[in-house]
């Protein structure tokens, strides 16, 4: 049998096509709402590949229920969206820390937190002893103990507690407010289960946490490579120890 690839068959093989690609594109994506427009643009493309090429109603039919269930959704997504206000230290939460979720899934993760004020001296976590809620700071700063033992700081845009939180064990390291602090405190038992339920808050979280946690390794870095350098310029340390410090201020930092 020859096959002849004139026009009709070219689009034919285009448009069958194109409805599988859209649809693994869709199956790609992280944000939600583009999800939909990609899954629903392949349903389209599905109702016209099963009705025009090839004369199958069954098909025809499934294809449409499935761009419709997608028109929906986008339509709830939008709906949800619209009626979202932010203030703006909500709005700085969600740029900063989880910027791949929608209005509406930052709404849901805001009702597990609320927005406290902590005086110069106060205690965020204290060593030994269970992290409650997951604190991101919005404005002011602290400082990270150790043993009584300054070795590092938090400032707004920095979470505390996080590995605590994820984690279940106790606060390794005591966080004190260094001046007046205003954070969101996420509730740990509800954040949780928030997670478990929604996949995509779930992955916005640890995203963060991991983003963070590599902030601070770089900051403890830095403060730790100061004096390593100074001391073995002024007392010719030996390598092994330096390197040593290096790590166990790499531990510190996460830690923190």
């Amino acid at each position: 049998m020859i096959v002849t690839f004139d026009s009709e068959f070219i689009t034919q093989l285009f448009v069958g096509n194109l409805g599988y690609v859209l649809l693994v594109i869709s199956m790609i994506l992280t944000r939600m709402l583009l999800l939909r427009v990609f899954a629903m643009a392949s349903g389209g493309v599905g109702v016209a590949y099963s009705f025009f090429w090839l004369n199958d109603p069954v098909g025809t039919f499934w294809e449409a229920a499935f761009g419709m269930v997608n028109v929906v959704q986008i339509g709830l997504i939008t709906y949800r969206t619209r009626r979202a206000k932010f203030s703006e230290d909500e709005r700085a939460f969600h740029r900063q820390l989880v910027p791949l979720l929608e209005p509406y899934q930052l709404r849901a993760l805001l009702r597990v937190a609320c927005w406290r004020n902590a005086e110069p001296g106060t205690e965020l976590t204290r060593r030994g002893e269970p992290v409650s809620h997951l604190m991101f700071l919005i404005s002011g700063q602290a400082r990270v103990l150790v043993e009584g033992k300054s070795v590092g700081t938090c400032s707004a845009g920095s979470l505390v507690g996080e590995i605590s939180i994820l984690r279940g064990g106790p606060a390794t390291a005591t966080v004190v407010a260094h001046e007046r602090v205003r954070y969101l405190a996420l509730e740990r038992g509800a954040l949780k289960k928030l997670m478990k339920s929604h996949s995509e808050i779930d992955q916005a979280i640890n995203h963060c946490n991991q983003k963070n946690l590599e902030m601070k390794l770089v900051r403890m870095n830095k403060a730790a490579m100061r004096p390593a350098l100074t001391t073995a310029a002024s007392a010719n340390c030996n390598q092994p120890s330096c390197l040593g410090h290096l790590v166990a201020m790499r531990e510190v930092a996460l830690r923190a």
